[in-house]
């Protein structure tokens, strides 16, 4: 008996040490969207502005499974009272204000399947939708973002 909990214990151990390996390997997500904002600006697209923002975002995800409590889906917005038109500003109902668009479902086809995808806006100005989007699952750690309304995706390495 004392054998097999020495065997377990060891076990744990392997699997702890390995676990704050990994996680100690792990960028910043501030660290992350600043090496791919620095790719973008290398390609000529635009960078993600609002990089704490971003990575807060990508926490949550990550840690919660789920986006912060900013977003609604454009189901949501649109049975608030919002028309889904990109002239009109969420941030003009009161049901609505300071609200962002997200957990929308997303498919390309680029990425993987057969995860579900889905995506959220970033970069959000006085209310309107950006062109700016992280494309995120929740079955897996893999992120995209896009700065040009989904013609290009960059994936983003998993980040803490």
């Amino acid at each position: 008996m004392n054998t097999m909990f020495s065997l377990k214990m060891a076990l744990a151990l392997i699997t702890l040490s390995a676990t704050l390996q990994v996680h100690a390997a792990l960028k910043t997500c501030e660290e992350e969207i600043k090496e791919t904002n620095t790719f973008l600006t290398g390609q000529g697209a635009v960078p993600v502005n609002d990089i704490t923002d971003l990575a807060t975002t990508l926490r949550t995800i990550k840690n919660f499974g789920r986006l912060p409590d900013r977003y609604i889906t454009t189901e949501e917005a649109k049975r608030l009272g919002w028309s889904g038109k990109d002239s009109e500003s969420l941030w003009g109902l009161k049901p609505t204000n300071k609200k962002w668009v997200g957990g929308d479902r997303y498919s390309h086809p680029s990425l993987p399947t057969p995860q579900t995808w889905l995506s959220a806006d970033i970069d959000v100005a006085k209310g309107h939708r950006s062109p700016k989007h992280v494309i995120y699952s929740f079955s897996g750690q893999q992120r995209y973002i896009t700065t040009d309304n989904y013609q290009h995706l960059v994936e983003l390495a998993p980040c803490q």
